[in-house]
């Protein structure tokens, strides 16, 4: 009998034999149980727990129709207030407590229920069992608006109810072999575990303490305790694998810990629901608890499953950890991640009945709040993001600001961007104050930087012979480039000398001090060599005594 209720009350047969059932049975699966009144409602959950009781004790059980006749039970409930992870558990045992305790108190006649006509007639909206407080109500909204069910105060106090009546005997016209099956179902077990097993039980393990028996409480407390050993265990393990070092840049050992927990938390959940069948508000905590572990262990699995993810795309693309390309990954995958586990959680909020569009609402508001609190952050943010779109400048480019900072970008992130001077100083500037003023970028569009060197020879001098000293001294520095060529050039007759400009390229940016030092000095040297002079500047004054 235990096998036989667990089976039906958990459908747990193969598709198989129901779709064979189904076809054997004349009752149509879709018909729903009529609640278009008081009396319908009460009627219909008497009719089909009197099905249910008929197919459960026949001596060729009909698993399908026990199943339809369940399921059309549970549709007099209104479960709106259940949340969805406990929704399957909470319906059957509602329908076999509120059976229960009809079957021991005594029921009004039929004629005295108000029906259809009369519920119109006189609105009726509550209607409640004389002597009880188990009430039938017209559901205001929802997919089942209109239609009178047992209302979810009613689902939510049928445990109190039951322990209020249960030591009361049968009714007698349920007859002498009259015995309900709820005690039967939640002291049962799964397919696991024999009922032989349990018969050899001694009988203080078989007693129940709050609506589970002794064993139940043993067995559970064992499968938690196992789960968590397990789980710290291979926390151990997975915290010495991180510490050592690896070559490949993807790490997906990192997931296993987060993996193995969800998986565990499914297991427990399975053996303490389907197994040892604990049951009523012990199963719903244990059960939201573990579910609960699941939604965060996923969350956990989501955010370690981007980051290995955005450093196996940095390593594999060969970008810079400092770049900006680095960053805007960075940003890109941590935006899915957390984006991925605000669905998660809002979902796992709604299946647990909880009003999450009423909470993220506030939170909306409190966003204002913190927006404009933290309107230069939002700023230099928005700021890093024009840089990556535009790209001034990159990791490893020599720029000048408006101020007159001149050094190399060592990084570009999503808030600053941090210059090394040539002092070997660390210079970080939010990025809404770079992209607010000029920016000059000495590497792009080539990575060459042009050099100017003015100088002037004094006035008689070979203009040809210091034009060709010049362009030697260019083109043997090592730090000068061929392409482009080096130039000399006659800018002017000055006061004191005749100016010439030799322009030239520096490699790099950062060569530009030495290459100005090292052409300055071969050139004064040159000069004094080959008798070229470099006048100062100067003025004669004549002094003419005047005749009064």
């Amino acid at each position: 009998m235990k096998s036989c209720c667990r089976c039906i009350f958990l459908a747990l047969t193969l598709s198989l034999l129901l779709i064979q059932q189904g076809f054997a049975s004349n009752i149509f699966p879709l018909e729903p149980p009529d609640t278009s009144s008081p009396r319908a409602t009460f009627s219909s959950f008497i009719h089909y727990t009197d099905k249910l009781y008929e197919a459960a004790t026949a001596a060729e059980e009909d698993l399908f129709l026990a199943k339809e006749f369940m399921q059309r039970a549970e549709r007099c409930f209104d479960f709106s207030r259940v949340p969805p992870t406990l929704l399957s558990d909470v319906s059957i045992e509602s329908v076999l407590r509120l059976r229960e305790i009809l079957d021991r108190i005594e029921l009004p006649d039929l004629a005295d229920v108000p029906d259809k006509v009369e519920a119109k007639k006189q609105k009726i909206l509550l209607w409640r069992i004389p002597h009880t407080e188990i009430t039938i109500g017209r559901c205001p909204d929802g997919p089942r608006m209109g239609s009178y069910l047992f209302t979810p105060e009613t689902v939510r106090r049928l445990e109190e109810y039951y322990e209020e009546v249960g030591h009361l005997p049968y009714r007698s016209d349920k007859g002498e072999d009259y015995t309900g099956f709820y005690e039967q179902y939640i002291y049962s077990s799964g397919w696991m575990i024999p009922d032989g097993f349990l018969k050899k039980l001694p009988e203080w393990m078989k007693a129940g303490y709050l609506g589970q028996a002794i064993w139940q409480w043993i067995a559970m407390v064992m499968i938690l305790l196992l789960g968590d050993l397990s789980m710290w265990l291979v926390w151990l393990w997975h915290k010495k694998q991180k510490d050592r070092s690896r070559k490949w840049n993807w790490r997906l050992e990192r997931l296993l810990f987060p993996l193995y927990a969800m998986l565990i938390c499914i297991v427990m959940e399975y053996f303490i629901d389907e197994q040892i069948n604990i049951t009523g508000d012990v199963l719903s905590w244990v059960s939201m608890m573990l579910k609960l572990l699941f939604a965060i262990f996923a969350g956990v699995a989501i955010i370690i499953g981007g980051d290995v993810i955005m450093r196996g795309i940095i390593h594999t693309s060969k970008i810079k950890e400092e770049a900006l390309d680095a960053d805007v990954i960075r940003l890109g995958c941590r935006l899915v991640s957390f984006g991925l586990v605000f669905v998660l959680f809002y979902n796992a909020g709604s299946y647990f009945g909880i009003p999450v569009t009423a909470i993220f609402a506030s939170a909306g508001i409190a966003g204002v709040a913190v927006a404009l609190a933290a309107r230069e952050t939002l700023a230099n943010f928005f700021g890093g993001v024009s840089i990556f779109l535009d790209r001034p400048f990159r990791a490893g480019d020599y720029i000048v600001l408006d101020n007159g900072d001149r050094g190399e970008v060592k990084a570009v992130g999503m808030r600053s961007t941090r210059i090394q001077t040539r002092d070997d100083i660390m210079i970080t500037i939010p990025n809404s104050v770079i992209t607010n003023g000029k920016v000059v970028n000495q590497s792009r569009p080539h990575p060459h930087f042009r050099v100017r060197i003015k100088l002037g020879v004094a006035y008689g001098s070979d203009v040809d012979q210091v034009e060709a000293i010049l362009m030697e001294l260019a083109e043997n520095n090592e730090l000068s480039i061929a392409k482009p060529e080096p130039r000399v050039r006659f800018r002017r007759f000055g006061d004191s000398a005749l100016e010439f400009e030799l322009l030239c390229w520096a490699a790099r940016p950062h060569d530009r001090g030495r290459l100005i030092h090292t052409l300055s000095r071969d050139i004064y040297k040159r000069f004094n060599t080959e008798g070229i002079v470099i006048p100062f500047p100067q003025q004669d004054v004549y002094l003419h005594r005047s005749e009064d």
